[in-house]
């Protein structure tokens, strides 16, 4: 057993293909929630939950690119695509610690919707027809107060430290210390 669990700790932090394989499937599954939320239970996304996806679908991208290459490059090529990887999981990090700032009011967005009590009939109208169809501060679903956005920024921030982390653990790597071979 322990032999397994050495095996794994070293594919998880020295071997570039494990790692983009982990990255992608992760970005897969993340990519897949989403959507299974979005055409199975009717949560339909506002502005900011479509940009958060978007670094999910790079790192699928940069993963695909790094596995593929990485016999031909080298491990520099695959800690390069781990780290830009890890990068991409910041920004979405970002991303979705500013949603979480505008659903619980902390500062606002132009795609929350205003309060249309004080505008004119007029102005409301045009208001009305401006607004997205999803306002980014309501929250559509919540476990243990925490919005879907909250667990992005939780996932994302440690996928983007870890990446980070691996990338540097594959550039030091020599065959002699647990490397993947």
């Amino acid at each position: 057993m322990m032999t397994l669990i050495k095996r794994l700790w070293n594919a998880a932090f020295y071997c570039p293909h494990f790692i983009l394989m982990a990255l992608s499937g992760i970005s897969i599954a993340a990519l897949t929630a989403a959507l299974i939320s979005q055409y199975g239970f009717d949560m339909y996304p506002c502005y900011l939950c479509l940009w958060q996806r978007i670094p999910y679908a790079v790192v699928i991208l940069l993963s695909g690119m790094g596995i593929a290459a990485l016999k031909v490059m080298g491990k520099k090529y695959g800690a390069f695509n781990i780290m830009l990887c890890g990068i991409a999981f910041l920004i979405n990090s970002g991303i979705a610690f500013y949603h979480v700032g505008v659903e619980q009011h902390w500062w606002s967005s132009s795609c929350s919707f205003k309060d249309l009590a004080d505008l004119a009939v007029t102005d409301m109208a045009a208001a009305i027809k401006a607004a997205p169809t999803v306002s980014c501060d309501q929250i559509p679903f919540e476990l243990f107060g925490i919005s879907m956005a909250g667990y992005n920024v939780l996932l994302c921030a440690g996928l983007g430290v870890y990446s980070v982390i691996a990338s540097r653990m594959v550039m030091k790597c020599d065959k002699g210390q647990g490397c993947c071979s």
